[in-house]
């Protein structure tokens, strides 16, 4: 099986939005969250490389340059951010707050048992401005129980 490389956020982004019962479906963007939420929510023990950069989700992205960087830009934020400047910083965060090493290489089952043990604190790292912190930390909370993964702390 091939490892698969993922933004540590984008992995949390995905379990967030199943706790909250979302469905995974193509985005006007053609980026590739349901195929990779699909991916990992049909088997957590696949492999991943964990980067900061652009990853599988963003691959097929209208976004993505072919220098390999992100030209959108989240206009809901005062100012106005660059979305690569925005997610390189978030993941940076998290890897830091995780002890993560970036381009590390484990399942996402071991990665999600990682951020388990690193909740509430985990939710305010990776909440984006103007979203409900609670909201985020619940729906993670939920999406991690529905894979049978609690803290073990």
């Amino acid at each position: 099986m091939t490892t698969m490389k993922l933004r540590p956020h984008h992995v949390l982004d995905i379990i967030t939005s199943y706790g909250h019962g979302q469905k995974f479906k193509p985005h006007p963007y053609g980026h590739a969250v349901h195929t990779v939420a699909e991916a990992i929510l049909a088997d957590p023990d696949l492999t991943a490389q964990f980067v900061v950069g652009a990853d599988e989700i963003c691959r097929p992205c209208v976004h993505l340059q072919s220098d390999g960087r992100c030209d959108d830009v989240l206009s809901q934020l005062d100012p106005p951010i660059s979305k690569q400047t925005y997610n390189d910083e978030l993941d940076s965060r998290l890897f830091e707050y995780l002890g993560m090493t970036v381009n590390g290489v484990m399942t996402v089952r071991e990665y999600l048992q990682i951020a388990a043990n690193h909740m509430p604190g985990l939710a305010k790292v990776c909440t984006h401005p103007k979203q409900d912190e609670q909201a985020r930390l619940d729906g993670l909370r939920k999406g991690l129980q529905k894979l049978g993964i609690s803290p073990s702390v």
